[in-house]
């Protein structure tokens, strides 16, 4: 606390790395319990509907049946050892099924698969995708035919966030397809299913 030439005393604090001089312990209560600012949702949404990115089927079984769920916030978390990230709505079939058999799948499909992204994207309905599948028995887990890539994968680690659960999967297996050099990933941009363009 320091004075000033006049009678009045003032207290120097640090609030988000910046100095602010206030004129007592009550004007410091209420800088401390303001609300920050929050980000609008409109600006939020616009912005990750910016961020172009590649489209993945998770599959599970459900109901001794395959099920998929499409999803576009799937990423790397490193090569060794090989990890993969994915985020799922906590309240989902697919979020509940892989917290318990601990194991999931994730096919990256191709420009052709758009239905069936469509038909993995639905709110509310079933998700189930025994046809689109290769049979592979339910030690491992379900393959989207003609998928690009298809990996194998258990739960390292999870962690709730806000309404979501963010899974990290070590990768066990990764199943390539003979498809790949044939045609080009999905993409999920501007809340719509896009192609690859042409390289820059």
């Amino acid at each position: 606390m320091f004075e000033t030439s006049g009678s009045a005393s003032y207290t120097a604090v640090e609030l988000d790395g910046s100095l602010h001089v206030v004129s007592g312990y009550y004007e410091v209560a209420e800088e401390l319990a303001a609300p920050q600012p929050q980000v609008p949702d409109e600006a939020f949404k616009a912005a990750m509907r910016a961020l172009a990115a590649g489209v993945v089927m998770v599959t599970t079984w459900h109901e001794s049946r395959p099920w998929g769920l499409t999803i576009s916030a799937c990423c790397s978390v490193s090569v060794d050892p090989p990890q993969i990230l994915i985020s799922l709505r906590s309240s989902t079939v697919s979020c509940r099924s892989i917290l318990r058999d601990r194991r999931f799948g994730v096919s990256i499909l191709g420009e052709r698969q758009k239905s069936l992204a469509e038909l993995g994207s639905a709110v509310g309905a079933a998700k189930f995708v025994d046809d689109y599948c290769h049979d592979r028995g339910h030690d491992e887990s379900p393959m989207i035919a003609d998928a690009l890539y298809h990996l194998d994968c258990e739960v390292e680690s999870f962690n709730e966030v806000a309404d979501h659960t963010v899974i990290v999967g070590h990768v066990l297996n990764v199943v390539y397809s003979p498809v790949e050099t044939e045609y080009t990933p999905l993409l999920y941009f501007n809340r719509a299913f896009w192609s690859l363009g042409n390289e820059i």
